[in-house]
């Protein structure tokens, strides 16, 4: 699952502890389902539960937690920005196991689509998508474009528009 991958490189890349251990952390998928419409199209979608494990980790939750945030933002950001999957969406458990380590669990629902495609040949292609960047604009105050270094750009009416 492309998810899973992309979510273990981004904590290893992040967590210093981590890469140097590896072996302390476990990304997998306990439980999912496939999605599929059943219309002409043999795309579908997974949607699962990903699961993070780090195993003796011996610093704050909070530097395993921002890497997964970071993640969540480009690779499913309906769990930031949706204010129902925001409640559930990520959710950990902590095993302390001393005063200075825990084993730290996060679960991350997640779904990824699956294009299913055919070449010239008749072979099938599959290949799994990941969720675009989220819109650069979103959240952009509509008059800030139309100024840019306080010199108004060129404004074109548009007589249709109510």
């Amino acid at each position: 699952m492309l998810k899973a991958e992309l979510l273990r490189k981004a904590i290893s890349e992040q967590v210093p502890w981590l890469r140097e251990n590896p072996d302390q952390l476990v990304v997998y998928v306990q439980k999912g389902n496939a999605i599929s419409t059943g219309a002409r199209s043999a795309s579908f979608e997974y949607r699962y539960t990903l699961e993070v494990l780090a195993m003796d980790y011996p610093h704050s939750i909070d530097t395993l937690m921002v890497p997964v945030l970071m993640w969540a933002r480009i690779y499913q950001p309906d769990l930031l920005l949706n204010p129902e999957r925001r409640k559930t969406g990520i959710t950990f458990e902590a095993d302390l196991l001393s005063n200075s380590t825990a084993d730290l669990l996060i679960r991350i629902q997640a779904d990824e689509a699956v294009i299913v495609t055919r070449n010239e040949s008749g072979e099938i292609n599959v290949r799994h998508r990941a969720d675009p960047p989220p819109d650069p604009m979103e959240g952009q105050d509509a008059w800030g474009l139309l100024v840019k270094d306080d010199v108004a750009n060129t404004v074109i009416h548009d007589a249709t528009a109510g």
